[in-house]
């Protein structure tokens, strides 16, 4: 009698009185077919005993090293709930696409292994860096139990980072945003409100209209992603103010949100209405860009950017900042004699 769980979790077979776990630590190609590699341990009293050391197997009877299967069960349970929900979310993808290292055990892994993985599996920088460092994590696992002596994820080579991704709008794109929105195009309000308060689009769909001290000009409760984020008020200008008004005027929605449709057709939405104003199609993101580097252009101190920004490193804002040759020669023209620090 054998019992199945869900791929990856292993099974167990009762053998005369006992339980006998069964679990994969791999696959091999031989005359064209994949065959399973698995490793059995038996002796259990009963079959959740079985089950569970199927499901997060050390070493075996015959001293195999556990899996980085096995690491990710242990990760998974501990570490992985402190972290926000988005990166729980990057971080099962990641682990999704490894699945085809994972049974294997941790020393018999090489870098070439690693790098070929990643290379196949995640093409972009930012997955390619969430499966390095998860990769990382499990790794200094297995050195924890000596299993290993060198974290071989260190040495994973990720893609190049698409500059696209980095591009704040520029100021001719401002004001034909500010002219869009003029004309009644109140959708590109909620670009505004991104580019003007650094606000990111999953924040966005959580903004409520309680939500706003109109007093004090803070924005409290939607923060997503950090504690720092989560804590810090997000801050808006009296310049922002009344469009952030004509935003809360024209929902129709009954729980109070802000925003009053779906992530497709927000996407959507956001892309068709940069076409109408004739700026570049850069991601939502840039949004948020935008506003760190027209801070920094406008001498505004590091620290008052990087608590405008949320972040709790000034060196993750200092990513956020992108002046163009233009402001650097406005810049480096803007100091004469009586503006160098002796």
């Amino acid at each position: 009698m054998t019992h199945k769980r869900g791929n990856g979790s292993g099974t167990a077979r009762k053998r005369g009185t006992t339980w006998t776990a069964i679990w994969t630590i791999g696959s091999v190609l031989e005359d064209g077919k994949v065959r399973q590699i698995r490793r059995t341990k038996g002796g259990f009293r009963t079959k959740t005993e079985a089950l569970t050391f199927a499901a997060q197997p050390t070493a075996d009877s015959n001293g195999q090293a556990p899996s980085l299967y096995s690491y990710w069960e242990t990760w998974k349970n501990n570490e992985l709930p402190k972290l926000g929900k988005s990166k729980q979310t990057a971080y099962k993808i990641a682990k999704a696409k490894m699945e085809a290292i994972m049974f294997r055990p941790i020393d018999k892994l090489t870098i070439k292994e690693l790098q070929a993985e990643v290379d196949i599996k995640a093409t972009t920088y930012y997955t390619a860096k969430d499966c390095k460092t998860l990769l990382s994590h499990l790794y200094r696992m297995g050195m924890a139990e000596e299993w290993i002596h060198t974290n071989l994820a260190d040495f994973i080579n990720l893609p190049p980072l698409d500059e696209k991704e980095l591009q704040p709008f520029s100021e001719i794109e401002l004001h034909k945003l500010w002219d869009t929105y003029g004309k009644g195009e109140y959708f590109v309000g909620f670009i505004l409100l991104m580019i003007y308060t650094g606000m990111m689009p999953g924040e966005l769909f959580q903004l409520k209209k309680d939500m706003i001290n109109w007093d004090t000009y803070e924005i409290k409760g939607c923060g997503l992603k950090t504690k720092k984020r989560k804590e810090t008020p997000i801050v808006f200008s009296e310049v922002i103010a009344p469009l952030l008004l004509d935003l809360c005027q024209q929902s129709q929605s009954r729980v109070g949100n802000v925003l009053c449709m779906n992530r497709d057709n927000f996407y959507t939405k956001y892309h068709d209405t940069l076409k109408l104003a004739g700026v570049r199609d850069l991601p939502p993101y840039s949004c948020r860009h935008t506003t760190a580097t027209a801070l920094a252009l406008g001498n505004i101190a590091p620290s008052v950017i990087q608590e405008v920004m949320r972040h709790t490193k000034f060196s993750t804002t200092q990513r956020y900042i992108h002046p163009d040759m233009a402001s650097a020669h406005f810049a480096i023209n803007s100091l004469d004699k009586g503006k160098v620090i002796k």
